[in-house]
C-alpha cells in the first residue's frame, strides 16, 4: 500500500505545484483524494475513520461549489459545506477509541495548539472559527495518541495519521489566517497539505492493525513533515503561519527521528537480551552446574527465562514433581515434549510472549532433563540408588571444596553386611538383592545432602559424613545398625547385621588423605569382622 502511496504523493506534489493545474487540483484532486481515501477505510471497515474522511471530501466538494457559484462565503455557499461537521464528530469519536499514555514528549506540539486557540481571536473568520476551534481540539486528543511512539514499540502506522492530521491542522489554521488577512487565493501551496494529510490518515489507518514500521512508511511520515514547513514558506502566507510552520516542521522530524533512535535502543537491547539468553541456555547443563539434581537444571532455567522475563518467578515440570520458585496465579506453559511443564510469573504479560522463546526454553531443558537421567544412570548403582564409583570421584571434589571452605571435618565410614554370602547361598541372588535395596534406602534417609553413600563393591558401603568428628560418625553408624536389624526379609529367618570401620573425623588436607582414611577405615572394618562382626571399630 505504501509504495502506491509514494506514487501518489508525487503526482500530488506535481499538479498541485504547477501553476496551470494548482486551482484545478485544490478544488477537484483535493476532494477526490479525501473521498477515495475515505471509501477505501470503508471497504477495509475502518468505519469511523473512512465516514471522517468521507464527509471531508464532501465538504471539501461543497466549498468549491460554494467558491464557483458564490463569489463570497455567504450563509447560501456555506450551506454546502456542512459534512465537515459529521467529519469533525467522526474523527473525534474515531481518536478516542485510540488508547494512550499521558503526554510528555508530545508536549512540545502545544504552542502549536496555543496558536489555533489565538487564531480564534482574528476578524472575519466566520464559520472558520469553529473549525480551527475543532482542529485545536483534535489536535489536543492526538498528544495522548502519540506519547506511545516513544514509550512503547516505534509504530509505523500510528506515524502516517499522526503526521496526516498535523498537515490538515497546520492547513486548516494558514487558510482560517489567510483568510481573515484579507482573503485566501485559490491553488495556493497550503492546499497540498490538505490532500497529503489526507493521503497519510488513509495510509496510517489502513496499516494500524500490521504494527509495520517499514522504512517507506517512515520515509512518508518524515517527508511529510518536512513539506509542512517548505509548503507554508511560499508567497502570501504571513510571517507568524511561516514561522509556526517551520517550529511544527522541526518538532514533528525530532520527534520522529527520536521515537526511531528509541525503537533502534528497544531493538539493541531485546538483541542483547535474547543473545544472554541463549548463553544461559547454552551454559545450562549437569558439566556446569556441577550435579546431578533435577533441581538445578531447573533454577538455570527458570534464571535463563527471567532474562527475557523479569517477571518469571517459578519453574515447574509435573511430571517429575519439580518446582523451583513459587507458585503464582499467571502461568505460561512451556512445551516439554509431552511433559506437563509451567513457567510462573509475578504478574498478567502486557505483550505477547515470542513462540520461539518457549520453545527454546522447553527445548533445551528437555535435553538438561534428559542429561541428568543418562548422568545418574552413570554415576549411581541402579540396585540401590546409592552413588557407584565413578559417582564418588565426581562428588569427591565438592565435599573436599566444601570442607577446606567451612573447616569441617569429614569422617569416612566402611560398612560390610555380615555372613552375605551365606545369604545368596541359601536363599539365592534375588533375596540378596532385597536386602541390599534394603539397606540402600536405610543409608540414603541416614545420611544429609553434603553426605556421601556409596555402594563401594559388592556387599560393601562406604560413607563419608561431612561435619562429623568419628565419634559422631560413631553415632550415625549405631543407627543405621539399629534400623538393618530390625529389617525382614522373607525368607531369612534371622536377624541382619552389619561391621563397620570408622577413620578420620578431621579436616582433610585433600583427596590424598582421604583416600589414606578410606584404606584405614577398611582395615578398621577388617578388625570388626575378626573381632566377631555385628559391631564398629574405630580407626
Amino acid at each position: 500500500m505504501v509504495p502506491y502511496g509514494l506514487g501518489l504523493l508525487a503526482l500530488l506534489l506535481f499538479l498541485g505545484l504547477f501553476p496551470p493545474t494548482a486551482p484545478w487540483s485544490e478544488r477537484l484532486l483535493t476532494p477526490l483524494v479525501a473521498l477515495g481515501a475515505g471509501g477505501y477505510l470503508l471497504w477495509r471497515r475502518a468505519f469511523p475513520w473512512g465516514l471522517g474522511l468521507l464527509f471531508w471530501g464532501l465538504g471539501d466538494l461543497g466549498w468549491t461549489l460554494g467558491d464557483l457559484f458564490a463569489r463570497e462565503r455567504s450563509l447560501g455557499a456555506l450551506a454546502f459545506e456542512f459534512p465537515y461537521i459529521f467529519g469533525y464528530g467522526a474523527f473525534t469519536w474515531a481518536i478516542l477509541q485510540v488508547p494512550g499514555h499521558p503526554p510528555r514528549l508530545t508536549l512540545l506540539l502545544l504552542p502549536v495548539g496555543a496558536f489555533g486557540l489565538a487564531t480564534l481571536w482574528q476578524g472575519d473568520l466566520g464559520v472558520d472559527r469553529l473549525y480551527t476551534a475543532w482542529d485545536t481540539v483534535l489536535l489536543l486528543l492526538l498528544l495522548p495518541r502519540l506519547e506511545p511512539l516513544f514509550q512503547e514499540r516505534f509504530l509505523g502506522s500510528r506515524t502516517l495519521w499522526g503526521v496526516g492530521f498535523l498537515l490538515v491542522f497546520m492547513a486548516d489554521l494558514a487558510y482560517a489566517y489567510l483568510e481573515a488577512q484579507g482573503g485566501y487565493p485559490t491553488g495556493h501551496p497550503v492546499h497540498l497539505l490538505w490532500a497529503l494529510g489526507y493521503l497519510l490518515l488513509a495510509l496510517g489507518v489502513a496499516a494500524e492493525n500490521q504494527g509495520s514500521a517499514s522504512f517507506s512508511t517512515q520515509a512518508v511520515a518524515l517527508g511529510g513533515v518536512f513539506l509542512l514547513p517548505a509548503t507554508l514558506l511560499a508567497e502570501p502566507t504571513p510571517w507568524p503561519i511561516r514561522i509556526l510552520s517551520l517550529y511544527a516542521g522541526l518538532v514533528g522530524a525530532l520527534g520522529l527521528l527520536y521515537a526511531q533512535h528509541r525503537e533502534w535502543r528497544r531493538t539493541e537491547e531485546e538483541r542483547l537480551r535474547w543473545t544472554r539468553f541463549l548463553e544461559e541456555l547454552a551454559r545450562l547443563s549437569p558439566s556446569v552446574t556441577q550435579t546431578l539434581s533435577p533441581e538445578a537444571a531447573l533454577l538455570g532455567a527458570l534464571g535463563a527465562a527471567q532474562v527475557l522475563l523479569p517477571q518469571a518467578v517459578g519453574l515447574e515440570v509435573r511430571s517429575r514433581r519439580g518446582l523451583v520458585g513459587e507458585r503464582t496465579p499467571h502461568i505460561l506453559p512451556v512445551p516439554l515434549n509431552g511433559d506437563a511443564a509451567y513457567l510462573y510469573l509475578r504478574e498478567p504479560l502486557k505483550e505477547n510472549v515470542p513462540p520461539s522463546f518457549l520453545s527454546l526454553l522447553g527445548e533445551r531443558l528437555r535435553q538438561v532433563l534428559k542429561q541428568v537421567e543418562w548422568g545418574t544412570l552413570a554415576l549411581t548403582d541402579p540396585l540401590t540408588g546409592l552413588l557407584n564409583r565413578r559417582g564418588l570421584e565426581a562428588e569427591l571434589p565438592k565435599l573436599l571444596a566444601l570442607s577446606g571452605r567451612y573447616q569441617a571435618p569429614v569422617s569416612v565410614v566402611m560398612l560390610d553386611i555380615d555372613r552375605f554370602k551365606r545369604v545368596n547361598d541359601t536363599f539365592g541372588h534375588p533375596v540378596g538383592d532385597e536386602v541390599l535395596k534394603r539397606l540402600g534406602r536405610i543409608l540414603q534417609a541416614s545420611v544429609r545432602r553434603e553426605d556421601l553413600a556409596v555402594r563401594y563393591g559388592g556387599e560393601e558401603f562406604l560413607l563419608l559424613l561431612y561435619g562429623a568428628n568419628r565419634q559422631a560418625a560413631k553415632e550415625v553408624v549405631e543407627r543405621i545398625r539399629a534400623r538393618f536389624r530390625t529389617e525382614r526379609v522373607e525368607p531369612i529367618p534371622y536377624a541382619l547385621t552389619l561391621s563397620a570401620g570408622i577413620a578420620g573425623g578431621e579436616v582433610p588436607a585433600g583427596d590424598g588423605q582421604l583416600e589414606e582414611w578410606i584404606l584405614k577405615a577398611d582395615y578398621a572394618l577388617l578388625r570388626a569382622k575378626e573381632a566377631g562382626r555385628d559391631r564398629v571399630t574405630l580407626a
